[in-house]
């Protein structure tokens, strides 16, 4: 983890930069022109509290332009400025607000956990849906610390309450240069607004993170979005949806601090994650002055950015998604994956195999390590010639919007869902996988990220941790093999007792920021000069794991011994058409091709 960034210091020094600069261009030129400077009033604005926003939203709209290509910005525009209009309501559809509408500002609306989607203008509300300024809950909020890779200062700092809440905003800056620009931007509001730039060191290309702390006097509020801190990813043009996990966790008495040691494993592995990613201090230690217990029965899932060994590795990317399933006692086996992703890497079997082993709760690092032994002892045996082995394709859907259904979509066009043609045209590809996109909203755009899960239990002999996720109390991963040894045994350090367990379902789904690629869950791969397994990731990323079937419930079978997808109706409903018409020929929606 790179050193704090002074950013007030590199503020003042490149000022005296220029302003060394400019006396020497003054003293060359007498007298000097007569000439105004340009006012900022667009990139500026004025709270109650008297500061300002000066040029920042400018300073990260340039740098967010940049990363795109001009048909990509061109489409994110139409995205900003997409004209809804609103349909008539039929007297049946209901316009219910959330529960916490309700509520007391501040008040615990959500104590275990849920997860909505993300309000969209011009669509009735049902209750299952939720604005920004109902996360935020700003009457009450004193510190907010956000992260998300795409911003919109300007607007989401007039859904607070600027004098009364302290920001920090973790935010993608791959150049010295870059953060430079937002330190600059910085000094008239260093009062109220701090920034975290995650080390982009070791091959890191995307801080994709999005998580949200917010703090109020009785509560944290931890949120988890597919969502940028974008108007029209939140809704407010009606073109675009996402969804949100959000838990309210009760302030401890004052006198009542827990012990890192004492979190359930969901608050470890949200510690751990801030901690790698350069969180302040002030924030890491204000985390244990609320209860955990309501994450007990959750897992928080992250791919920390560069490189992650030993039993690090086990704790991120696809490991740790792996780790989690495992800890949550949802090993299974004949899995099927559902997964709506906004954005798709480069794609293969191989990788496939690799995410549903992970999705079924595999050890990673066994997993590989008992390839790697069966690669050499077959080295020198004639290899028979044999077609490819496609199966894994039959195992696993990806939602992902058609070219038809973008254009025949309220905004016509998008820059946020992601696919090159290059990789789906590839012959290694898995194009039989892909399923189009179709909100059960019509007219929205998807930039979810929403992994279903269901198979059947397999039987296993691995250690259950009867207090789901409350740990061995080390923060470390009890089932780490040294060196990338790989062991089946299970850990003395796990509590509870090792079980045998067949037959019943297991389901559950993730929210998250992670879509469907290498980029996201990393890549795990043997370091022989170091002499142990590593996890390399180019993104920073986070999400939430929530069991809906653990398979000691009594439910209704299908005849393959799965859970229907409605079993996640009450939890995580999907917010597409289930079951997804298969492409049949069409073309996905590709960001950077006029269309």
């Amino acid at each position: 983890m790179s050193a704090p960034l002074d950013l007030a210091g590199l503020a003042r020094e490149r000022m005296a930069r220029e302003a060394t600069k400019k006396r020497a261009r003054d003293e060359q030129v007498s007298p000097p022109p007569s000439r105004k400077a340009p006012r900022l009033e667009s990139s500026t604005v004025t709270f109650d509290s008297g500061a300002k926003l000066v040029s920042l939203s400018s300073v990260v709209d340039s740098q967010q332009r940049s990363r795109k290509s001009a048909v990509a910005n061109a489409a994110n525009a139409r995205l900003r400025t997409a004209n809804v209009s609103l349909p008539t309501r039929p007297s049946t559809e209901s316009t219910a607000l959330p529960d916490s509408a309700s509520r007391p500002p501040g008040s615990l609306a959500f104590p275990t956990g849920v997860v909505k989607k993300t309000w969209a203008l011009g669509h009735p509300r049902d209750g299952s849906d939720i604005k920004l300024e109902e996360v935020l809950e700003p009457t009450t909020l004193r510190t907010a610390v956000l992260s998300a890779f795409q911003w919109n200062p300007t607007w989401l700092l007039a859904k607070l309450r600027r004098s009364q809440t302290k920001c920090i905003f973790v935010m993608q800056a791959k150049t010295f240069e870059e953060r430079e620009q937002i330190a600059e931007a910085q000094v008239d509001n260093s009062s109220w607004l701090r920034f975290v730039f995650p080390s982009m060191e070791n091959g890191v290309n995307c801080m994709h993170s999005k998580l949200m702390l917010l703090f109020h006097p009785e509560k944290l509020r931890v949120a988890v979005p597919t969502a940028n801190l974008l108007d029209f990813d939140w809704g407010e043009t009606g073109v675009m949806e996402n969804s949100v996990w959000l838990i309210d966790l009760p302030r401890l008495p004052k006198e009542r601090k827990m012990e890192e040691r004492e979190l359930t494993a969901f608050g470890k592995e949200l510690m751990y994650f801030m901690r790698k990613a350069g969180y302040p201090q002030d924030v890491l230690d204000g985390i244990p002055s609320f209860e955990f217990a309501g994450t007990a029965g959750v897992a928080f899932v992250h791919t920390v950015g560069g490189m992650s060994y030993g039993g690090e590795a086990q704790r991120t990317g696809l490991p740790g998604l792996a780790r989690a399933v495992r800890d949550l006692d949802l090993i299974s086996k004949d899995t099927e994956i559902d997964f709506a992703a906004s954005s798709i890497g480069s794609l293969n079997d191989e990788y496939l195999s690799h995410f549903h082993a992970a999705v079924s709760g595999e050890n990673m690092v066994a997993r590989a390590s008992s390839a790697t032994a069966a690669a050499k002892a077959s080295f020198f045996t004639a290899k028979k010639a044999s077609p490819s082995d496609h199966s894994i394709r039959d195992k696993i859907r990806i939602y992902f919007p058609t070219k038809e259904t973008v254009q025949d979509s309220t905004a016509g066009a998008a820059g946020t869902i992601c696919l090159n043609r290059k990789w789906f045209e590839s012959m290694t590809f898995p194009r039989r996988c892909f399923r189009d996109y179709i909100s059960m909203r019509p007219g929205l755009l998807s930039h979810n990220k929403i992994l279903y899960a269901r198979g059947r239990r397999k039987e296993t002999s691995v250690s259950v941790n009867k207090e789901r996720g409350r740990g061995n109390g080390s923060g470390e991963d009890s089932e780490t093999e040294d060196e990338g040894e790989a062991s089946a045994a299970p850990s003395a350090g796990k509590a509870g007792a090792a079980a045998e367990r067949a037959g019943g379902q297991v389901a559950w789904a993730y929210v998250g920021s992670s879509n469907m690629s290498e980029s996201a869950w990393g890549k795990l791969v043997y370091d022989k000069k170091a002499k142990e397994w590593k996890v390399t990731c180019r993104n920073w990323e986070c999400g939430v794991l929530i069991p809906v079937l653990t398979g000691k419930e009594a439910n209704t079978q299908r005849q393959d011994g799965l859970a229907d997808m409605s079993v996640f109706d009450g939890l995580v409903k999907p917010p597409f058409m289930i079951p997804g018409v298969e492409y049949d020929g069409r073309e996905p929606w590709y960001f950077q091709e006029q269309h």
